[in-house]
C-alpha cells in the first residue's frame, strides 16, 4: 500500500510498503505508478504523442528487470489508453536512486519516493550514466550461443566489441532519446514502441549486414524484448556516429526560403515563366535557364543527388531474392484502397485534433483553423 506525504520541498512523496526490488510483483505500487506518478510524468514529455487527445487511463503491459553491481533497473512498457477509442504504447526505464535532489546526476525525476522507508526518487534511468553503460556492454557481450531471455541484446557481426568510455545525450528536442557512447555511435532510445520489429531497425540492419550501400550509418546494435508468443518489440537501435552539418530539414526549409527571396528580389512573375512538365523525369540541362536563375543550379543538383541515393537505397532493399520482406510490391487496386482508407483516417484524425483544441488558438492560427473546418467537405 502507498501513501502520500508532503516533504519539506512541499514535494508530494509516494511511501510504498514494498521493496524497490519487488516494487513490479507488488499490485498497489503498480496501480499508483500508472494512475499518479507515470500520468502527471508523461504529459511534460517531449516523446509523449498524445497530447492532443484526452487521456483516459494507463495500463503496464510488461516489464523486464536488469541489474547493474549499483542498482536494479526496470524497463517498462506502458499503453496509454485515449477516450477517442485508440491506444499508445509507450517504453521507460526506472530507476529508483536514494540520494538528496542535489546530489542527483540528473533534474529529470519522475517523483519523489520511498521503499520501506527508503527515501529517493524514481528517474527515467537514460539519465542515469550506470545504466546507459549496463546496456551498452550487454549489447558488447552478445554471443550467438547464449541461453534466451526475455531482454534481447544483439551485436552486428560487422561490430567488434569495444569498452565503455563516454556517453551524453545528443542535443535537441526529439520524440525518442539519442545517446552518443564513446563519440562514435548513437543509439536510439525508442519512447513510443510497436508490437512488432521497429522498422528503422529492419531496414538499417538489412542494409548493412546484406548489402554493399553505404550511405547510411551502419547497423551496431539493438536492444529488443522478446514475449512468450514470439512477438518481439525493438526498444534501442545503435548506429555508426556520422558528424553531420545541420538539421536536413532546417537546410531545405533555407535553401526554399532562398528561392522565394529571389523572386520577390528579381520581381519575376511565376505566371510569365516558362512551362514545365509536372511530376515527370527531366534532365537538369531541360530546366528553363529562366528558372535555373531564380532557383539556382545547386539546389537542383542536390535534389538529383538525394533522388540518386534514395533509389540506389531502395534497389539495395529489393536485392536479396530470399528475403521476401524487402522485395518491391506493385502497385495495384488493393494497395489504392488502402492508402486511400489511410489518409481519410489521417485527415479525420486532424479534424479531431483541431476541433478539440479551439479554444486554445487565437489569431491568425483560429482563422486558418476555421477555414479548414470550413472546407473539409471540400477537402
Amino acid at each position: 500500500m502507498s501513501t502520500k506525504a508532503p516533504t519539506q520541498m512541499q514535494e508530494t512523496e509516494f511511501n510504498f510498503k514494498c521493496d524497490w526490488n519487488g516494487a513490479f510483483e507488488d499490485p498497489e505500487f503498480i496501480k499508483t505508478f500508472s494512475t499518479e506518478i507515470l500520468e502527471n510524468y508523461i504529459l511534460k514529455k517531449r516523446w509523449y504523442a498524445g497530447k492532443s487527445s484526452t487521456l483516459k487511463y494507463i495500463e503496464i503491459v510488461d516489464y523486464f528487470e536488469l541489474k547493474s553491481e549499483k542498482n536494479t533497473y526496470y524497463g517498462v512498457l506502458f499503453e496509454v489508453n485515449f477516450s477517442e477509442a485508440f491506444f499508445q504504447d509507450y517504453f521507460i526505464p526506472l530507476s529508483f536512486i536514494n540520494q538528496e535532489k542535489d546530489a542527483l546526476e540528473t533534474s529529470t525525476v519522475i517523483a519523489p519516493v520511498s521503499f520501506k522507508n527508503e527515501e529517493g526518487f524514481l528517474i527515467d534511468a537514460i539519465h542515469i550514466e550506470d545504466f546507459r553503460k549496463l546496456v551498452f556492454e550487454n549489447m558488447m557481450q552478445y554471443s550467438a550461443e547464449a541461453a534466451p531471455a526475455k531482454t534481447v541484446f544483439h551485436r552486428s557481426e560487422t561490430t567488434h566489441p569495444v569498452a565503455y568510455e563516454s556517453s551524453r545525450f545528443m542535443g535537441g528536442e526529439q520524440s525518442n532519446t539519442s545517446i552518443i557512447f564513446n563519440d562514435s555511435m548513437v543509439m536510439k532510445f525508442f519512447r513510443r514502441i510497436y508490437t512488432s520489429k521497429n522498422p528503422d531497425y529492419e531496414i538499417v540492419r538489412f542494409i548493412t549486414e546484406k548489402t554493399d550501400f553505404k550511405n547510411i550509418p551502419g547497423y551496431v546494435s539493438s536492444m529488443n524484448v522478446a514475449f512468450e508468443n514470439g512477438e518481439t518489440v525493438t526498444l534501442g537501435l545503435m548506429q555508426e556516429l556520422i558528424e553531420n552539418e545541420g538539421d536536413a530539414w532546417k537546410y531545405m526549409l533555407n535553401e526554399l526560403k532562398g528561392v522565394f527571396a529571389n523572386l520577390e528580389r528579381k520581381k519575376i512573375k511565376a505566371s510569365r515563366l516558362p512551362k514545365i512538365r509536372m511530376y515527370q523525369r527531366q534532365p537538369i540541362n531541360t530546366i528553363p535557364p529562366e528558372i535555373i536563375d531564380f532557383a539556382g543550379l545547386n539546389l537542383f543538383l542536390k535534389v538529383a543527388k538525394l533522388a540518386v541515393r534514395t533509389a540506389e537505397m531502395h534497389v539495395a532493399l529489393g536485392s536479396d531474392m530470399q528475403d521476401t520482406a524487402f522485395t518491391p510490391t506493385k502497385y495495384n487496386g488493393d494497395y489504392a484502397v488502402w492508402l486511400k482508407n489511410r489518409l481519410i483516417y489521417m485527415f479525420q484524425n486532424r479534424l479531431n485534433t483541431i476541433e478539440n483544441n479551439m479554444h486554445k488558438l487565437d489569431g491568425e492560427a483560429l482563422e486558418l483553423a476555421k477555414e479548414f473546418l470550413d472546407r473539409k467537405k471540400e477537402i
